[in-house]
């Protein structure tokens, strides 16, 4: 990726470079017209290296994506696994308040 940005500045760089010379009015319309292909060239190169990075930041957010995405399955199993506990404490306790409603209803007997 450092490559690429590299390559795309030394293609911008080269850009304005022409588009500077072009613009001149000491230079002969033969020159211009290579002046004009070179930087025709150029743009498509630009696209092409533009498009490569492009490429490459898609594939990196899909690689840290698809990272997180485990990390979250992970978290939401831990999640689930610990909302057991609470789930199984709220059913004793449910248990212990009847069995303590009955032997009060028994000793009231």
């Amino acid at each position: 990726m450092v490559n690429q940005a590299q390559t795309l500045k030394e293609l911008q760089a080269s850009i304005k470079a022409i588009d500077d010379k072009r613009s001149s009015q000491d230079i002969t319309d033969a020159e211009r017209e290579v002046l004009e292909l070179t930087a025709i060239a150029l743009r498509d190169a630009e696209r092409v290296a533009i498009a490569a990075m492009q490429k490459q930041v898609t594939k990196n957010m899909d690689e840290k994506t698809a990272a997180l995405n485990a990390q979250a399955r992970v978290i939401r199993a831990k999640v689930t696994q610990m909302n057991k506990m609470p789930k199984l404490i709220n059913t004793i306790e449910t248990v212990v308040k009847t069995a303590v409603k009955i032997v009060v209803a028994i000793a009231k007997w």
